[in-house]
This record gives structure tokens, sequence and C-alpha cells, in this order.
């Protein structure tokens, strides 16, 4: 199996991180690539793997994708939503007729690329959209808990960690920093009493408890694609509501919360000595020089367990069973283990690579599809489960 991977930053790092484990079987290439070819090769230096092959490619020339995807079995764009050039890229799998995986469109892309499912099936080629953590693994859990109901009433997602280890002095974004922006800066969407209502960021703040050593957090809305994907998929089932927030480290919310009360959350041009310059983009790039000249400030933990990173993956889902009102809690639990070394995210790049092994595969049929229309929980879970995540589930009595 050949995968094109195009992006290398921390999640598509990831990513080719998982594909070349031991966990994963069947590949033979994997191509890395990345406007910044440096990143491409780092990527090879830092896993040792000949498999590897890190390559330039310019996402904004079509013909270089082109290139890239002769003969590929699949393509994994992780490349930001913000970049904007996820809806070209995917149109260049297809016209390679090779399968596509992403890892989120922030709610409004994905609607546009779900337009495509027909030209897709057409085709005969698939795509998986949002096959990350969140959206990706929460939509998982989310088809997974709603196989239990004759009907939903409600799907609650959630997302947060917790770091218990050393406090870097550096920032350094858990993911794409303009992924980080969107959320804070954009207004959410979420399906609310049967229609979309879109709401201020960081509105609908909740106490939310969590297992243990995670406890208590207070999430909140952000813009993200499971809303704009399961209330279709659920229809049948009378899905009335389904919400999405977010929970982090304190320090992550204030630095965010201050970054955007300044402006660098625009993408607008601001004229600064004769040159346009994106705020977001400056940012961005000002946040990556400043972590590799301060590379030897940053905590590097001898081992995984020092560096004592929580992750909990929550669906929360209400409706009938057998004519009572029930809940069900299916979270996926990252502890930390050495198995996770190297990774900035564990859960979405492992899940990205999963997808992508399950379309190399074959098991996605042609078409365009959100995960919980294509990804089987229970398998999945057994991949899940091979890397050493927990999956935990509880039934709440009736309300």
């Amino acid at each position: 199996m050949e995968i094109v991977v195009l992006g290398c930053g921390s999640v598509g790092s990831g990513v080719t991180r998982d594909l070349v484990s031991e966990e994963s079987q069947g590949i033979n290439k994997v191509i890395v690539s990345d406007f910044r070819e440096e990143k491409a090769k780092q990527v090879k230096d830092e896993l040792g793997d000949d498999r590897i092959d890190p390559e330039f490619c310019d996402v904004s020339d079509s013909g270089q994708i082109l290139e890239l995807l002769d003969g590929a079995d699949v393509c994994v764009n992780c490349v930001p939503t913000r970049a904007g050039y996820q809806i070209d890229i995917m149109k260049a799998a297809l016209e390679a007729e090779c399968p596509y995986l992403d890892i989120g469109g922030l709610y409004h892309t994905t609607l546009e690329q779900k337009k495509l499912h027909g030209d897709f099936v057409k085709e005969g080629v698939p795509a998986v959209l949002g096959m990350g953590a969140a959206p990706g693994s929460t939509n998982v859990l989310a088809s997974y808990g709603a196989e239990k109901f004759e009907e939903v009433e409600k799907v609650e997602l959630y997302s947060v960690w917790k770091n218990l280890g050393p406090e870097s002095p550096v920032f350094v974004p858990p993911y794409s920093l303009l992924t980080l922006i969107d959320e804070y800066s954009e207004e959410s969407i979420q399906y609310l009493d049967g229609e979309t209502r879109s709401l201020p960021p960081l509105s609908g703040n909740k106490i939310v408890e969590f297992p243990d050593p995670i406890g208590s957090v207070e999430c909140f809305h952000t813009i993200h694609s499971e809303p704009a994907t399961i209330p279709n998929s659920f229809e049948d089932k009378g899905i009335r509501e389904v919400t999405w927030r977010l929970g982090v480290p304190e320090r992550l919310d204030e630095v965010m919360k201050s970054l955007i009360s300044v402006g660098f959350g625009s993408e607008d041009p601001l004229e600064f000595k004769g040159t346009l310059v994106s705020p977001a983009k400056f940012l961005q790039s000002l946040i990556w020089r400043n972590i590799k000249e301060n590379e030897d400030m940053i905590p590097e933990p001898e081992t995984v367990e020092e560096s004592q990173v929580y992750s909990v993956h929550r669906a929360k889902i209400q409706g009938e069973i057998d004519g009572e009102t029930r809940s069900v809690i299916i979270d996926i639990i990252q502890e930390p283990h050495e198995i996770y070394e190297g990774y900035s995210g564990p859960l979405t790049g492992m899940s990205a690579s999963i997808g992508a092994q399950m379309l190399g595969q074959g098991k996605i049929q042609p078409g365009v599809w959100a995960p919980e229309e294509c990804i089987d929980p229970h398998s999945y879970f057994e991949e899940l489960k091979k890397r050493k995540f927990k999956i935990k589930e509880t039934v709440e009595k009736s309300l």
C-alpha cells in the first residue's frame, strides 16, 4: 500500500509515525510532502524508516498534487482547512482516482465537500471527511452509541485533555495553530431543537466530569464538523440535537484568548511598511520560529509516562431503549504510555492512519462520507485498543 501524506506539521508527522509503526500492516511506501521540504525530510530523519519518501509539494498547484498521487493508494490531506486548499486537494484526488481522507473541514468546508458525493460515486472513488480525533473518533463514538437506541434525541460530543507534567515556558500549539484560531474566533454552529443555529465562539459553557485525573472541566462550543454531518446521518432516528464542546488546559485557553483579543484571529491583510501581512499567518510563522529558536527550553521528559498527558474524547447519546429514556456515555481514554512517544496528538494521527488503511484495504464504498457513515465502530475500536487507548462505556439510569 502506498500512501501520500500532504502536510508535515504535527498532524501529518503523527499520521506518518503510525503508518510505519508495528501496529500498521501492509504499508510499502509513505510519501510525506510539504511546501517546507525540510519538514518532510525531518519526518524521515526522525522516524528512520526507509519506506518514507520526503517530497516538496505546493498544494496551490494541482499539477504537483496529481504528480504525487500518481500510483498512490490513498491521499491523506493534513493541510489545515484555513489554508484554503481543501476542496482543490480533494478534487485533485478525484481526478487521480485516489481514495481521499482529511482531518476535518470546520463545518462549512465539510458541507461543501459533501456536495461532491455524486462525483466520487460516479468515478468509483471513496473519500472520508474529518477522520482525526475530533472530528473522526468522536463521530465513530456517536455511531457506536446510536446503534443501541431505537430513537436518538441528542448527541453531545466532547474533547478534553490535561497535562500533569512539566509546563513548557515556550508556547507550543497542541495541533494546527490556524485550526485553534478558527475554534477561538469563529461562530460555532450547533444543531439545536431540530435546526442549525449560529452561536458566539466559546459560548455554551458547561462544567463536565471526566475520569480521574482529569476531573471537572469547563467545556465550550467551538466551530466543528460533527454538527454538520451527524444530524443527517441519524435523521431516521429522530435526532433533535447535536452539540460539540472543547475543554482545554487553562494556560492554552489564556494564551488563545489573548491572541484573539489583540487581532491575531484575522486573515484580513494588514499593511505594514508597504507589505500586506495576514495577522494569523504571521503569528503562525512567528510561533514556528520561536519554537525552533527555543527548543532547549521546551521540557523533554525522559519517558512518555513522565509527560503525564491524559485525554478523553466522549460521546453522550440520549434516546429511547426498549421504550425507556436512557443515556449512554462512551469515552476514548488516553493515558501516558510509551507508544505515544513522539506524537503531539496521538489520537489524531492514529485515527487518520487507521482510516487511511481502511481506505487502502477497500473497506470504504465509493462516495463522500463522514466517519459515522462508513467506519465500522467495532473493528475501529479494536485498532484503538492495539494502540493502548481505553474504551469506557456507561449506561445511565432512566431519566
